[in-house]
C-alpha cells in the first residue's frame, strides 16, 4: 500500500451543494459538515451560479438537485464534467423514475441518491463516490435492466478483453478497486492498470464517463 493512501483517507472531501430550496440546502449543508471527513466549501441555488463560481471552487463532489430553476441538474452535470472532469457529481433528487436516473448517468453523474433516503445513506453515498463506487447496487441493477430493452448504437472496435469487461461491470455495480482486486486475486494497483487501459479503449478520462459509455453501448454480456 502506498504512503499516499492514508494521507488521502485523512484529507477532508470537499463538497458543493446545488439545491434551490433554502431550507433543504441549509439542512444538507449542516448534515454534511457534521459528518467526519466531509466539508462543504460552497452552496448554490442554481447550476448557473455554480458554473460561474466553479473556476474558484474545485470540489471533490457536487451534490446536485435535478429540478432546478433555469438549467436542469442533468444539463448541469454535463456542464460541470465538461469543465472539470475530475469532479464527481452525485444527483440528490425526489425523482425516482428510470429515465431520470438513466439520463443523469449518461450525462456524467457518478451516483444517484433520493432525498427521502436516510441521512446516513446520503453521507455514505458521498464517501463511496470517492473510493470507486459510481452508484448503488440497486440503481445499477435498474440501469442494466433498462439497457436490455434498448437498442445499442454501434460499439465500434473497442477490443475490450473479457477481464476488462468484468472489471467495467463491477465498477458499474459499485465495487471499489479493492473489492475488484479481491475477486480477481490481484493487487489494487493492477486493477488500476486494467482500468487505465479500459479508459484508453473507450476514449474517456473518468470513471463516470466509462460507466456511461458502457451503459450506452451495452458492453455487458
Amino acid at each position: 500500500m502506498s504512503k499516499s493512501e492514508p494521507e488521502e483517507q485523512q484529507r477532508s472531501t470537499t463538497v458543493i451543494v446545488v439545491e434551490d430550496r433554502k431550507r433543504i440546502r441549509d439542512a444538507v449543508v449542516d448534515l454534511i459538515n457534521a459528518a467526519g471527513g466531509l466539508t462543504v466549501i460552497a452552496a448554490f441555488s442554481s447550476c448557473e451560479a455554480l458554473l460561474e463560481a466553479l473556476p474558484d471552487h474545485q470540489p471533490d463532489v457536487v451534490l446536485m438537485d435535478i429540478g432546478l430553476p433555469g438549467m436542469s441538474g442533468i444539463d448541469g452535470v454535463k456542464a460541470v464534467k465538461s469543465r472539470s472532469p475530475a469532479i464527481d457529481v452525485l444527483m440528490h433528487t425526489v425523482y425516482d423514475d428510470d429515465e431520470k436516473i438513466f439520463q443523469s448517468i449518461l450525462a456524467g453523474a457518478s451516483g444517484y441518491v433520493l432525498k427521502n433516503a436516510e441521512s446516513e445513506d446520503l453521507i455514505r453515498a458521498i464517501r463511496e463516490i470517492r473510493i470507486g463506487a459510481p452508484m448503488s447496487a440497486s440503481i445499477a441493477r435498474r440501469l442494466l435492466a433498462m439497457m436490455r430493452g434498448k437498442e445499442a448504437p454501434p460499439a465500434g472496435d473497442l477490443n475490450l478483453t473479457p477481464r476488462e469487461l468484468d472489471i467495467l461491470q463491477w465498477l458499474v455495480e459499485g465495487l471499489s478497486y479493492k473489492k475488484i482486486a479481491e475477486k480477481l486475486f490481484i493487487s489494487p494497483l493492477t486493477v488500476q492498470s486494467h482500468i487505465k487501459r479500459v479508459y484508453e479503449k473507450l476514449q474517456v478520462h473518468s470513471k463516470s464517463a466509462a460507466v456511461s459509455k458502457a451503459l450506452k453501448y451495452k458492453l455487458f454480456r
